[in-house]
């Protein structure tokens, strides 16, 4: 049987109620079937284990011999929270996060004391010891709600294997007796309608089990915010730099370029200007060499301006932007540019820049024969996909290249995946959300 479910956006709830209100993407009741009832044996199982080694260590302590088997209990009981966070993974597709504080202590005392002043361990603990009353909620909910459908619905078996006829219910509750083939079929069809209303029942008692989860095993909302200020300030740290690189090759650019052909063109003009009246045809001869200098001087000029911000990409939009960069590669580049209406400027710009990047180093060092660009919109979300036929062997921690575009999309709360195995090909991906 299958059910269907509720989704919501992302950006206006929490991630625990994103997950709990999208139970279950594999709608199948199967899967929320074998939760609940594992539920019940692992919650059964944590709780006898820890019920047993919790006041052992404890009462071990005095004489030093129980803070080993209160460490290796600690340990337990997270690494059971881990498997836990797994387990609520595989039945949502979206796997519960480490909240857990980075140790810096090499010792295992040190780990250990670490460990104590985490709230996030004793949650666990917390969860690992409701598990077995939430298990046995949920194994009655399986077994009683499975049970009923499955006895209502074979009820014409029953009628006639069973001499009698079939009891349904206490007689001082209204039930009786069945013993015709019609009030067994009048079953059957009963069976069969409350099996929607059983099946909805244990999406809802699958769905609180993962708000539970979630609560407790997951990062609270200060280790969120925390989280997120680390990686704003290591983004806003990035695109700082990114900013800096940039503003530095532009004054090269100028300094080394522009500024030195102005300077010479200045001069020429200067001495043609001196041979106007002694020697008119070196002075022509000046003038035409300032004019072809300056034009040259323009298309520099316009190539420094188009690597900052390209017009084609103000006035045409990210495909025409996009099919001007393929145009220009030395190797064939194939487009594939379906959006519905134009990204966010900053969007459309980082866009722009990882595709110039991606096809630049595909040209430098990929020895690819062929290259393709795919862009789409899904969700609120800008997908990149640039992929070669090349060596791969890419590797995404080093290279100033890939740092400096990864900076650019972690700004954006964007996502920036390479897979480029040895021997190719290479794909990179880019998500960058496209809403305010």
């Amino acid at each position: 049987m299958s059910l269907p479910v509720t989704t919501s956006g992302r950006n206006t709830m929490t991630d625990w109620q994103h997950v709990a209100m999208s139970l279950i993407r594999r709608t199948e009741l199967w899967p929320v079937f074998w939760f609940m009832f594992s539920s019940f044996v692992l919650g059964l199982f944590w709780f006898c284990l820890l019920i047993v080694l919790l006041p052992v260590g404890a009462a071990m302590s005095i004489v030093w011999i129980g803070i080993p088997i209160l460490a290796a209990t600690v340990a337990i009981w997270t690494g059971a929270a881990r498997f836990e966070r797994r387990r609520v993974g595989w039945l949502t597709g979206t796997p519960i996060p480490d909240p857990y504080r980075p140790l810096s202590a090499t010792s295992w005392w040190g780990r250990f004391r670490g460990r104590l002043g985490d709230w996030a361990v004793w949650r666990d603990l917390v969860y690992l010891f409701l598990l077995f009353p939430i298990g046995l909620i949920e194994l009655v909910v399986v077994a009683g709600g499975f049970g009923l459908v499955v006895s209502l619905i074979s009820a014409p078996l029953y009628f006639w294997t069973i001499p009698g006829g079939i009891s349904v219910g206490d007689p001082a509750w209204g039930g009786g007796q069945v013993d015709s083939l019609a009030g067994a079929l009048l079953l059957s069809v009963a069976g069969m309608v409350i099996a929607i209303p059983v099946a909805w029942a244990m999406i809802g008692v699958a769905r609180a089990h993962v708000v539970v989860a979630w609560l407790l095993l997951g990062p609270s909302s200060t280790e969120q915010l925390e989280e997120r200020v680390e990686v704003l300030t290591k983004s806003r740290s990035g695109v700082i730099d990114a900013q800096l690189a940039e503003r530095r090759r532009i004054e090269r650019d100028l300094h080394d370029g522009a500024q030195q052909r102005l300077v010479a063109l200045a001069m020429d003009l200067g001495m043609a200007r001196e041979k106007m009246t002694t020697d008119p045809e070196q002075a022509r001869h000046l003038v035409e060499t300032s004019h072809d200098e300056a034009k040259r001087v323009l298309a520099e000029l316009r190539n420094l301006v188009r690597g900052i911000h390209p017009a084609v990409l103000s006035d045409r939009g990210l495909d025409a932007a996009i099919s001007a960069i393929a145009g220009r590669s030395p190797i064939p580049v194939t487009v594939d540019v379906q959006l519905p209406h134009r990204p966010p400027e900053p969007v459309e710009a980082a866009a722009y820049f990882v595709v110039l990047e991606a096809l630049a180093n595909v040209a430098k060092h990929s020895r690819a024969s062929e290259a393709w660009v795919v862009a789409r919109e899904r969700d609120g979300w800008l997908w990149l996909e640039i992929m070669d036929n090349g060596v791969g062997g890419v590797d995404s921690e080093r290279g100033t290249g890939l740092s400096g575009l990864r900076d650019r999309v972690d700004a954006l709360d964007g996502r920036l995946t390479v897979d480029s195995p040895r021997g190719g090909p290479t794909r990179l991906r880019v998500e960058i959300p496209c809403g305010s």
